[in-house]
């Protein structure tokens, strides 16, 4: 074997690899976007099944109330997204998040905005930052570990909105609808 044919077979070897690597992470960035997807349609459904009414409902003094959940959802999705999975140098827009003085409307609107603006970023996103490391707080992670704690953000929130909604003697959605 001539070292042209040797140098061939090595850069085919090398581009089949790299491709099946690349193939591996990029179907995750794939199936973590189709999963969000419908982690916004169910979030949308939930908080829509609650009257407007409710919104300023709490179970406890301590706890938020429906509405301020919803916000806090939102924030975290532009936080987490843009500062700890893509790793820009990014703080939370707190301010743009208030609940307060908003209709029902606005808030799914803002909620809506923050799912589609990480469906934007994971569409572009660059699948080598996957293993990239970024910190928070004392834990130090990987991009694709801030992606998969941002969905259980957004699934723990959710569980409790689940709960106000019961406790308003609402039948939440279906769970089983949207996976």
């Amino acid at each position: 074997m001539n070292s042209l044919t040797r140098f061939a077979g090595f850069l085919l070897l090398l581009v089949t690899n790299s491709h099946t690597l690349f193939a591996q992470t990029d179907s995750f960035l794939r199936d973590f976007a189709e999963r969000w997807e419908t982690s916004r349609q169910y979030m949308l459904t939930v908080a829509e099944a609650m009257p407007e009414s409710a919104y300023t409902f709490k179970p406890t003094p301590e706890e938020m109330t429906f509405a301020q959940q919803l916000m806090h959802i939102a924030v975290i999705i532009d936080w987490h997204a843009f500062s700890k999975a893509d790793g820009q140098e990014y703080k939370p827009r707190w301010d743009e998040f208030k609940a307060e003085g908003r209709s029902k409307k606005e808030l799914l609107d803002i909620v809506n905005r923050e799912f589609a603006r990480t469906t934007t970023l994971l569409a572009s996103f660059d699948p080598a930052k996957l293993d990239e490391t970024g910190s928070y707080d004392k834990f130090t992670r990987t991009r694709r570990q801030f992606l998969l704690l941002l969905a259980d953000h957004v699934t723990h929130h959710r569980a409790q909105l689940l709960v106000y909604l019961r406790l308003k003697g609402i039948t939440p959605p279906k769970y089983w609808e949207f996976q």
